[in-house]
């Protein structure tokens, strides 16, 4: 660490769900009084992180963008968490595996966490908190949970989960995020402010003392936590700051210690002000994330498939990718390389030409559409590109911006027909790609017929990956064929730090634009 990366750094890792069972394993060894650059580690610091990421509240259950897990994570413990290669890893479920011919996940829990209030942590607060994400109003964690029938108490470690007959094969990996977030029950039961003033409601590494919605969050170390590899920090302020020049600038003027960059100027400037004796370093990795355009394919001009393939033709990947200097690298498919629901040999059906976007667009009898994105983030420029190719294939097309914590919520509610966005964001199994994207949260598959039958088989947990990655392979060409989604490039992403910081490289999630701060420390 503190090494400065002079090159693109690319994430080789995503592991999914495939075993039937996982034994548990550990964090890397770092919780020793020195890092590994053998700096004292400064167990009274307060970190100060600025990203862009929205904050609204910190209840898990009612999250309506995945951008604010960052905060969340500090606060709440997960059943099971994602390491720095994608690899899923025991949290507060120390190991699982799917018995009775795949209709039962059971859940071996640790027996040692206490949540801050004083609650024993044990399968009764598993049930407690999947029947609250299940029958919550406002719950964005019903299609999440969907697959749960029930959950069975065996004993205070022992947690079975029924499932729906052939589903649930991705609730592991969907444990890794809001669905996976335990919440006191004691707190449940009083009435806790969960959204605004958690309090000691949470397990996790930190405890929530403020939170200023849109603005910022502070938390202090616990008292006491399971797993003395993590939360090393006297505490964390995470602040909100969409403007990436303001993270840059603090940076460099030292009121910020830790932030994320990922668009062209701000990867350019980065690599001119991280040098040697800058007292600043950084670690760059190729985000999973997707640059590209979601398209509600049963609302305006775009319910026309002649449109939606004129649209696709229109767009030219190089051009977006030259918008970061070569920092976005451009793709055809869903997933990365390494998901093995990738797939092989694949050849788009709309590669770029503007004479068959505008033969489409005659075809069609003209288009009308508007491009929604979030203002002032990495899907602007973007965006900009994508109103004037369309409109150069005779498409009307004027731009919509809107602010970043809407965009996302209101394309989900279907306000929008068009949207550009880098949110995209595959998951550690592809079952639960299929089910945000095409056929819950997002419902980008406007015809489900094309794809439920296919994902509901794939889902099924009694077979094993190699049988279901042909199923995705369908569902990927048919969302692809279907122009329900246009995939442009993978971003890359630079954490950028102060040279003192000591973890840079081993930030969970951060190839998706989402921070796990937890094994974050500071030297003396």
């Amino acid at each position: 660490m503190g090494v400065r990366n002079k090159t693109k750094k690319r994430v080789f890792a995503l592991i999914a769900v495939g075993a039937l069972a996982v034994a548990g394993c550990s964090s890397p060894d770092n919780s020793g009084s020195t890092s590994a650059s053998g700096g004292e580690i400064d167990t009274s610091a307060v970190l100060k992180f600025a990203s862009a990421g929205p904050l609204r509240d910190l209840d898990p259950a009612l999250q309506t963008s995945y951008g604010a897990w960052g905060y969340l994570f500090l606060v709440w413990d997960r059943l099971t968490m994602l390491d720095k290669d994608d690899k899923i890893v025991p949290g507060l479920a120390k190991e699982w595996k799917f018995v009775d011919g795949g209709g039962v996940l059971e859940l071996k829990l640790r027996d040692d966490v206490k949540f801050h209030d004083g609650t024993p942590f044990d399968a009764e607060a598993v049930k407690v908190n999947i029947e609250r994400g299940k029958t919550l109003a406002g719950s964005t964690l019903k299609g999440d949970l969907a697959d749960i029938e029930s959950v069975e108490v065996v004993d205070a470690t022992t947690a079975r989960l029924k499932l729906v007959k052939g589903k649930g094969v991705q609730l592991p990996a969907s444990f890794t995020g809001t669905a996976g977030m335990m919440v006191s029950p004691k707190a449940i039961k009083d009435g806790v402010d969960i959204k605004t003033n958690p309090g000691t409601a949470g397990s996790g590494p930190y405890v929530a003392t403020q939170l200023v919605p849109q603005e910022k969050l502070v938390l202090k170390r616990a008292d006491s936590y399971w797993d003395p590899n993590v939360g090393r920090l006297g505490g964390i302020e995470l602040q909100r700051v969409p403007d990436a020049a303001a993270r840059l600038n603090g940076l460099q003027s030292g009121q910020v210690d830790l932030a994320p960059l990922s668009s062209a100027a701000e990867i350019a400037t980065v690599e001119k002000i991280v040098t040697p004796g800058s007292g600043l370093q950084q670690h760059q990795v190729k985000f999973k994330n997707l640059v590209g355009v979601y398209m509600r394919a049963n609302k305006g001009a775009v319910a026309k498939p002649e449109v939606r393939q004129a649209i696709a033709h229109a767009v030219d990947p190089a051009a977006i990718s030259a918008l970061f200097s070569g920092y976005c690298t451009p793709t055809r498919q869903l997933v990365p390389e390494t998901d093995p629901s990738r797939i092989p040999n694949y050849t788009y059906p709309y590669e770029f030409s503007v004479d068959k976007a505008k033969a489409l667009v005659q075809q069609a009898g003209g288009a009308k559409v508007s491009v929604t994105f979030a203002a002032g983030t990495n899907a602007e420029q973007p965006a900009n590109v994508v109103q004037a190719s369309l409109r150069a294939v005779g498409i009307d097309a004027s731009l919509n911006p809107v602010p970043n914590t809407e965009n996302e919520p209101r394309f989900i509610a279907g306000d929008f027909e068009l949207m550009v966005a880098t949110s995209w964001s595959p998951k550690a199994d592809p079952a639960a790609t299929a089910n945000t994207y095409l056929l819950n949260t997002y419902k980008l598959a406007a015809d489900p017929s094309l794809v439920a039958a296919k994902a509901a088989e794939a889902a099924n947990p009694a077979l094993p990956m190699s049988q279901r990655a042909p199923l995705y392979h369908d569902i990927w060409k048919t969302t692809l064929e279907q122009g329900w989604y246009v995939p442009l490039c993978n971003q890359t992403n630079a954490s950028v730090a102060k040279a003192n910081v000591v973890g840079l490289d081993n930030i969970p999630m951060s190839n998706i634009g989402i921070w796990d701060l937890r094994n974050i420390a500071v030297t003396k």
